[in-house]
């Protein structure tokens, strides 16, 4: 046990100073991300901390402009550097999506003790914005300076006053980014106070003497030896148990005193320790502790079994007492592998509600772009949508407007659900607004068409041979209210038309919205128009095939495209309303146990 204490107190007493080097700044932390709603005349300036940032990279660069270091942060967000003293320094850091900071730090002025002693600046919290300025006058300005004051011996901060015209922020005093570095500077005031020796007393203590003499001598530096921070700490002095045949009754009452003494000096300076020298050391202490009185009960344990047996049952009491301090050594590692599992659990489930809150914030954004039942009732009153995702968010998408008097509609299936297709949807929606209500364009072909040089040029499809080929199968319709001349284009997806006890398909062209195979990057991309030839009363269907591939019945089967026309058949002359009811009965019924393989989209509108 003596011979594990040593190596304890050996390793913590050197990690104590593994950060800390002669004339180096030692600098870590983390860096964090937010987003700021700027002011308005209806509400205030809010700010939102989004959480720590990973691969953030940050660029050291000394007086001159010239890079010295370059890190970046873990998947945690943290950070670590050493920085030589002797120069000023601009430490830049920035992430693709952000906005790019920097603060300065003057390591010129340093006086030579503290310098040779190694400075810290330990656990900085810098912060990114997330929404990227379009000034590049604002990218990369020095937000704050860190200087070391020789009267005080400790960091301080002063924040940069920006012109008017070009600052972030409309008060300095309102700064995030600066008040949060003012706090986490702050903590560090008692780091840079005091002289550090970086002699390693433990190790010539370990190589000098015996592992009993190794033992007093570690255990007096541990609880007599002052910290790097003498002021904070008290001594607390702690007798050697030598024996435990020698000791009688008062020594080991005496030993619990020295105990008690020592575990309320330990609280005492728990609550004015400040930096991870500190703390370290402070574990140290308590790790002795722990020792000490597991030591000292089993001192009283065996002098207590020496009394009431006769000489020869020593052997056994030794043995119960090497077995009782196992079972106190197994208990300890169990409870303590309890705790970081519930721990790991803690951290899991925060992420997992972070990971919720966020798609469930996608799926608010992604419902406003969607035409509301009342906006779609209003062009096609006599019309339904039937939409089921699989995931919280989409990657199906349905559309509709209406430009001088034409009326279209499409039903849109992006590639892939959930939030990668979430955002090919963010992308299609973007594009038919664009081409449909700003340029006003009405034939179906020719929106396939510019949708489809919209998703190649947005993605970069026809530059990047190692590019994502991803786009959408679709199908568009529009409908003249004036002529009632029904018009139709479909990548994929073709069209049905519903007209008394029949059927009709409406073909589509056999390739899709986006994606540019090599052979033909140079091919013109062409979309076929067809007038349909369509009665008063008619109805019409436009889908993704979500609804057809699902798997269900009795032999686990897709519902199919014959499946599908029959429903169409069966529910043609009911309401829209009721036609969307019998539509989702029919799927639920098939589907049973099996789960939904896809987003599922029918739209239904009578001519």
């Amino acid at each position: 046990m003596k011979k594990i204490l040593i190596v304890l107190v050996l390793f913590l007493s050197v990690s104590v100073f593994a950060q800390r080097k002669p004339n180096q700044l030692y600098i870590d932390g983390t860096v964090l991300g937010y987003d700021l709603d700027p002011q308005t005349f209806w509400k205030k300036e809010k700010v939102e901390i989004q959480g720590s940032l990973s691969e953030v990279t940050l660029d050291i660069k000394n007086s001159t402009g010239k890079t010295v270091l370059s890190v970046k942060s873990d998947k945690g967000g943290a950070f670590g550097a050493h920085i030589p003293i002797g120069d000023t320094y601009k430490i830049c850091y920035s992430k693709s999506g952000y906005s790019n900071s920097a603060i300065q730090i003057d390591l010129k002025n340093i006086p030579q003790d503290i310098a040779n002693s190694g400075l810290l600046l330990t656990n900085i919290e810098l912060i990114l914005n997330e929404n990227e300025t379009d000034k590049a006058e604002d990218n990369g300005k020095v937000l704050a300076k860190i200087a070391y004051n020789i009267g005080s011996k400790e960091f301080t901060v002063a924040g940069v006053e920006f012109d008017s015209n070009e600052r972030l922020f409309k008060k300095l005093e309102t700064s995030t980014p600066v008040n949060l570095l003012k706090g986490s500077i702050a903590k560090n005031k008692e780091n840079n106070r005091k002289i550090i020796n970086h002699s390693t007393t433990v190790s010539n203590n370990v190589e000098s003497g015996s592992s009993e003499n190794n033992t007093q001598q570690i255990s007096t530096n541990v609880n007599n030896t002052e910290p790097a921070h003498t002021s904070l700490f008290s001594k607390s002095k702690l007798s050697k148990i030598d024996s435990w045949k020698n000791l009688s009754k008062v020594d080991l009452d005496k030993r619990s005193d020295e105990l008690k003494s020592a575990w309320k000096q330990l609280e005492q300076d728990k609550l004015i320790a400040v930096t991870e020298e500190d703390f370290l050391l402070i574990q140290a202490r308590e790790e002795m502790l722990i020792a000490a009185e597991k030591e000292l009960e089993a001192a009283r344990l065996f002098i207590g079994e020496q009394e009431g047996r006769l000489k020869t049952q020593g052997y056994l009491v030794t043995a119960m007492t090497i077995l009782f301090l196992f079972m106190l050594g197994f208990i300890f590692i169990l409870i303590r592998s309890i705790r970081e599992k519930k721990k790991s659990n803690f951290e899991l489930d925060k992420r997992n509600k972070k990971i919720t809150a966020s798609i469930k914030y996608a799926e608010r954004i992604q419902k406003s772009i969607l035409p509301s039942d009342e906006q779609f009732g209003a062009l096609l009153p006599n019309s339904f949508v039937f939409y089921k995702p699989l995931d919280v968010v989409s990657g199906d998408l349905y559309w509709i407007s209406e430009v001088n008097g034409v009326v279209v509609i499409a039903a849109i299936d992006c590639t892939g659900h959930g939030v990668p297709g979430a955002f090919m949807s963010l992308i299609g929606n973007t594009l038919m607004n664009q081409i449909v209500n700003e340029k006003k364009v009405t034939s179906p072909a020719e929106i396939l068409t510019l949708l489809h040089e919209g998703i190649v040029s947005s993605l970069r499809q026809d530059s990047d041979e190692e590019s994502a080929q991803d786009g959408m199968d679709m199908s568009v319709c529009s409908i003249n209210k004036k002529s009632n001349e029904v018009l139709f284009a479909g990548a994929m997806n073709s069209m049905f038309v519903a007209n008394k006890d029949s059927i009709t398909e409406v073909s589509a062209n056999l390739r899709g919205i986006g994606g540019v195979m090599r052979r033909r990057k140079k091919a013109e991309t062409k979309f076929t128009e067809q007038k349909v030839d369509v009665s008063k009363g008619s109805m019409i269907y436009l889908f993704s095939d979500g609804y057809m591939d699902q798997f269900g019945g009795a032999n686990k089967e897709k519902f199919n495209i014959a499946r599908f026309k029959t429903v169409l058949t069966e529910i043609q002359d009911l309401k829209p309303n009721q036609q969307k009811e019998k539509m989702e009965k029919a799927i639920n019924e098939w589907k049973g146990s099996c789960d939904q393989i896809d987003d599922m989209l029918v739209i239904g509108a009578r001519i």
